[in-house]
């Protein structure tokens, strides 16, 4: 019995900081995806995340990966998850699905698609960065679509200049519980340029979907770094 559990101890593995970041990715993904998070393997190497598996639809694929990147030490996400095909789901079954859903969606009614192979071509316009990401989502839900493009145009792109667009950036970030002061920020024909420095990855998102809501800016590059503690 000594033995044994000698050997026990001597062949256990002391886990390392990928085999936590592995395990902590897992959880999260069982927490938030359930039942959709069964068929996805991840393991971290490094710091670099590697996913595979397969998953329904497109907005699951793009859930797990949006978790995993949330997670401190993560630096890296290589994301082979596969969506699942069905022959009998028609590209016109598809097109029909993502317009009801775009429709029923009042900041929407100017988004048009246009699906071929399974991959839909969001088309028209939406007054901010932020409904087109929307319209986005909406269609990654529907099953058979296996990527999707953004060729939507932001109607409010000439409405203000840089200066005013970047005083409204100002103003919505003032208004949430960010330290907003540590934010620093650009506009350059209507692209907006985020840096300084945020408390966690949760807020760096935050502040990147709080900017795509106002009007006039087209594209939101994200350079904020997570303070070090």
């Amino acid at each position: 019995m000594k033995k044994k559990r000698a050997n026990d101890i001597k062949n256990y593995k002391i886990p390392n900081q990928d085999d936590l970041v592995t395990d902590y990715i897992k959880d999260q993904l069982e927490e938030k995806m359930q039942a959709s998070a069964m068929d996805i393997n991840v393991f971290c190497e490094n710091g670099h995340v590697h996913m595979s598996g397969m998953v329904d639809v497109l907005s699951e694929k793009k859930t797990a990966e949006a978790i995993a990147k949330g997670i401190e030490r993560v630096k890296r996400i290589e994301n082979k998850i596969t969506v699942a095909m069905d022959s009998n789901i028609t590209d016109k079954h598809m097109q029909k699905e993502v317009m009801a859903r775009l429709i029923g969606v009042d900041h929407l009614l100017g988004v048009g698609v246009k699906i071929e192979d399974g991959v839909a071509n969001l088309l028209g316009s939406t007054n901010t960065l932020k409904d087109a990401h929307t319209a986005m989502s909406i269609a990654s839900q529907i099953r058979g679509i296996k990527d999707v493009v953004n060729n939507i145009h932001i109607s409010t792109a000439q409405k203000y200049d840089d200066s005013r667009i970047n005083s409204n950036v100002t103003q919505v970030l003032s208004t949430t519980d960010l330290d907003y002061m540590d934010i620093a920020h650009s506009v350059d024909h209507g692209k907006l340029t985020l840096s300084g420095y945020v408390h966690n990855k949760t807020e760096m998102e935050f502040a990147k979907e709080i900017a795509m809501g106002v009007e006039g800016i087209t594209k939101v590059i994200n350079k904020l770094k997570v303070r070090k503690r």
